[in-house]
């Protein structure tokens, strides 16, 4: 009965759907701040997206005559659960997640591709031309970061030995942040550039370009359920943030400052928040890139990079 009610509030408490959810809205906010500043606006205050997930939540609920309403409607309700489940296998408050396999990192590269998954379909299942074409440009776009994605995370799997994130986690804290071992920084490097498009920020924010398909595969979108994307696209953000913090950073860390012991989800927060806030300054300083240009360069650059870190810390000791 214990083990049921500690479920139970890691999933729906800490540090998964409150939690994550509170954390990734702050981020969301934050971001479009920064974003005005950067831009030289004021920009919304912080806690915009908390007013815009309530207003959204009271609207009414409208499904358009084309769209598959059973598909249309799961997506994302769908989507929130994945991204919380890749919350849950995220060391928040600990070196230790709330739930752990021997191979979470196989998992974890599953659980964060279901929403980009469910976003697809939602936009196919909208029956709106903008949400097919959004929808057939992340599949185009996912052949390409995914990769660097995986090939980075197998890197820093080979140099650890270890599939289990808290395996990766307690290696860095007996030989120092993966970050600055030079057999990881390729990976490091093109591991940036896939969380990037990953998480949908200029210039890989092509299947959302509101300029040119309006929102894309979210076009078709309102009330509630836009409500929950926007909820699933927090906290996926802040599950990305807390993997990078996790494998590049040394995941979260107590510290002691003047006496005083500062919990791990602080340094979680720190962490995740300064990685989020790179993505908000890289989309603020570039240009979208065309379909094509994005695909070629993930098949270049970071690729190459990727794999370079995976043939030296599979060969070099």
């Amino acid at each position: 009965m214990i083990d049921v009610a500690w479920f139970l509030a890691a999933v729906l408490v800490f540090p998964g759907l409150l939690f994550s959810s509170l954390v990734g809205l702050l981020y969301l906010g934050v971001d479009r701040k920064v974003t005005g500043r950067l831009q030289n606006r004021i920009g919304p205050p912080v806690w915009q997206e908390f007013i815009d997930f309530g207003k959204l939540m009271g609207k009414e609920d409208i499904t358009p005559a084309p769209a598959q309403s059973s598909l249309f409607t799961a997506a994302p309700l769908l989507a929130l659960g994945a991204s919380v489940a890749a919350v849950l296998l995220i060391p928040v408050g600990s070196a230790q997640p709330a739930l752990s396999t021997t191979a979470d990192l196989i998992i974890l590269i599953y659980l964060l591709n279901l929403p980009a998954v469910f976003l697809m379909l939602g936009g196919y299942a909208s029956g709106s031309p903008f949400g097919t074409s959004g929808a057939i440009r992340y599949i185009v776009q996912l052949m390409g970061y995914e990769l660097v994605f995986i090939l980075a995370i197998a890197a820093f799997a080979a140099r650890t030995g270890t599939l289990q994130l808290a395996g990766i986690v307690e290696y860095q804290a007996r030989h120092g942040w993966l970050l600055f071992d030079w057999r990881i920084i390729p990976a490091a490097a093109a591991m940036f550039m896939a969380v990037q498009g990953k998480i949908l920020r200029v210039p890989f924010d092509i299947p959302e370009a509101e300029s040119e398909i309006v929102h894309g595969p979210l076009t078709e979108y309102s009330g509630p359920k836009l409500a929950i994307w926007r909820l699933s696209y927090g906290i996926e953000t802040v599950a990305v943030a807390g993997l990078v913090a996790s494998v590049l950073f040394g995941g979260p860390t107590p510290y002691t400052v003047g006496g005083l012991v500062l919990p791990p989800v602080l340094d979680f927060i720190i962490k995740t928040f300064l990685i989020v806030m790179l993505t908000t300054l890289i989309r603020n300083i570039m240009a979208r890139l065309r379909i094509d240009q994005s695909l070629k360069f993930y098949w270049t650059l970071p690729t190459l990079l990727a794999a370079l870190s995976l043939v030296l810390g599979m060969v070099v000791p």
